[in-house]
C-alpha cells in the first residue's frame, strides 16, 4: 500500500502487514502518482528485498509486524486490476506482451509460444536458443514456418494501456515484423 506518509508491504499468503522501507530509486510512488491521488494506493508487486526486525526509529513502523526493506521492484500492478496473489505461479521463464498491436509470447523450458488477436492466434515455437550480452537476453526460435526473436532488455517499461510496471522492456521480430512492450520473469 502507498499512501502520502507511509508504504506498507503484506507479503501473499500472510496476514500481518510490514512496514516497507524504499531502498531502490522510488519508481512504485513515481509510477503509481496518479493513483495516490484518489488515496492509498493498493498494489500487486514482485521485488527483490528482504525481511528485517521493526524499524525501532520510525515510531510510525512500530506498529508493523516488522520491516521489507525493497530493493528491486520487478512487477507492480495496480490490486484488482491484475490478478496478483490470486494468480497460479508462473510456469514461464519470461512472458512479453504488447499493445496495437496486441501480441504476447512465453518463453518456457521446451519452447516458445506467441499469442495474438489474428490468425494464427497462436503459434508454437522450438525450443529457445538464448545469448545473454550486456543487460539484453535474447531468446531465438522457429516452427510451423515462423521465426522469432525475442530481445529482453534490463530496461524499466511501463504497459501503455493497463499501467502496469515492468522491470524489463521486450521487443519481438516474428517473421520480420517488429513488435515492442513489456517483459515480465517467471520460474
Amino acid at each position: 500500500m502507498l499512501a502520502q506518509d507511509r508504504m506498507t508491504f503484506r507479503p501473499c499468503n500472510e496476514k500481518a502487514e510490514l512496514w516497507l522501507l524504499d531502498q531502490s530509486d522510488g519508481v512504485l510512488r513515481q509510477t503509481f502518482e496518479g493513483e495516490m491521488q484518489k488515496g492509498p494506493a493498493m498494489l500487486y508487486i514482485e521485488a527483490y528485498g528482504e525481511r528485517a526486525p521493526v524499524a525501532e526509529d520510525i515510531a510510525e513502523a512500530r506498529a508493523y509486524a516488522g520491516t521489507f526493506v525493497l530493493e528491486e521492484v520487478t512487477y507492480a500492478g495496480v490490486q484488482g486490476q491484475v490478478k496478483g496473489c490470486d494468480e497460479p505461479a508462473a510456469n514461464y521463464i519470461v512472458a512479453a506482451r504488447g499493445n496495437e498491436p496486441f501480441w504476447a509470447v512465453e518463453v518456457g523450458d521446451n519452447g516458445i509460444v506467441w499469442r495474438q488477436p489474428a490468425e494464427p492466434k497462436e503459434i508454437a515455437l522450438g525450443a529457445p536458443q538464448t545469448q545473454d550480452a550486456e543487460g539484453t537476453v535474447r531468446y531465438h526460435a522457429s516452427g510451423n514456418g515462423h521465426q522469432l526473436e525475442l530481445l529482453v532488455d534490463a530496461q524499466t517499461c511501463r504497459d501503455s494501456m493497463s499501467g502496469e510496471l515492468f522491470a524489463y522492456a521486450a521487443r519481438a521480430i516474428l517473421d520480420s515484423k517488429e513488435f515492442s512492450g513489456c517483459a515480465r520473469v517467471g520460474k
